[in-house]
């Protein structure tokens, strides 16, 4: 399955602009790699934590399957 990454620029959410896309596996692998490297943030709320470790769990995915692909 391929994964995306996006990179929007703009003053705010609603006014970014989508400004390059790729799909390729060491782009991707790279970022999810450091995403899994930020600390964890702290939450008391429930319902965002398990955003969150869902969220670790998807980028360690990513990172596996990529590993994982022959060359």
């Amino acid at each position: 399955m391929a994964t995306f990454l996006a990179l929007y620029r703009g003053k705010t959410i609603a006014q970014a602009q989508m400004v390059a896309v790729t799909a390729d596996p060491e782009l991707v692998t790279l970022v999810a790699t450091r995403l899994l490297g930020s600390p964890q943030p702290d939450n008391d709320d429930a319902v965002v934590t398990a955003l969150e470790c869902g969220r670790r769990q998807a980028l360690r995915l990513i990172t596996k399957e990529a590993n994982d692909a022959p060359t």
